[in-house]
């Protein structure tokens, strides 16, 4: 899963503890070492003051550029699942499931990590999740899920919840993976096709993350050389091709 390996970087959880630490939320002693039970420990903690420091430190990482600020919104995006299921499943009718709204909210969430007006530094998780609604609602045409408190939306999920409430988790986990690879790159035209095909080919079990993120690595490299591939270049583009044949056979079926 991608954030086993998000979690397994040694620096990633440096950077992300280091955040924290810089913006003064905790002593570094009191601070988990591992990244997956440091998210858990940043959201256990019923306390508003001490959420909304945390999340400023996050969401303005996230709002830069390159691989910190993606971690920065993964770390926000895995932080807020329990709030994402609510708000998935206050959303869902009978003619949208979970998968497909899980899809939209995950990526909505996303978004919002990356641009959240910092100038809101009250009751920040709440706004989050409000701003991730509204974004849903006009991605998916749909009225406000009223029934749902949007303060229900942070409360985080016991670890002993029951089997449906893992399961909802687990496909909103899934669904960040396609967002990660649509964020690898800026790609227009055939390049940006080649971006959505990837992010479709993740999405859909068909190319496994950090396959798809190499083949973005391999355009790149293209893009960029002058002169003759090395062998090792050829080397990378040929199992580029091989892992992408497949999927692009898939895709083409279910077009």
């Amino acid at each position: 899963m991608e954030w086993a390996l998000v979690c397994a970087d040694v620096a990633n959880r440096a950077l992300v503890r280091g955040w924290i630490e810089e913006a003064g939320v905790a002593e570094a002693g009191d601070l988990p070492l591992e990244l997956r039970e440091l998210v858990a420990c940043l959201g256990a903690r019923r306390d508003a003051v001490f959420s909304d420091r945390w999340l400023i430190a996050l969401l303005d990482r996230a709002a830069g550029e390159g691989q910190e600020a993606q971690l920065a919104a993964r770390v926000i995006v895995q932080a807020m699942v329990p709030g994402m299921v609510r708000l998935t499943q206050s959303l869902l009718t009978s003619r949208r499931d979970f998968d497909d709204v899980a899809q939209v909210v995950v990526g909505c969430l996303y978004v919002v990590a990356r641009t959240f007006p910092l100038r809101r530094r009250a009751k920040v998780a709440a706004n989050v999740m409000l701003e991730t609604l509204h974004l849903v609602t006009r991605e998916l045409g749909a009225d406000e899920a009223r029934e749902v408190r949007l303060d229900d939306l942070w409360d985080v999920a016991a670890c002993d919840g029951d089997v449906a409430d893992r399961v909802a988790q687990g496909l909103l986990i899934d669904r960040s993976q396609a967002q990660q690879v649509a964020d690898t790159a800026e790609l227009d035209g055939a390049e940006g096709e080649l971006v959505a095909l990837l992010a479709w080919g993740v999405d859909h079990g068909s190319l496994a993350l950090e396959q798809a993120r190499s083949v973005v690595g391999v355009v790149r490299e293209e893009a960029e050389r002058a002169g003759a591939a090395t062998p090792a270049a050829r080397k990378r583009r040929s199992r580029a091709v091989r892992w992408l044949r497949p999927v692009a056979a898939q895709w083409v079926h279910a077009a």
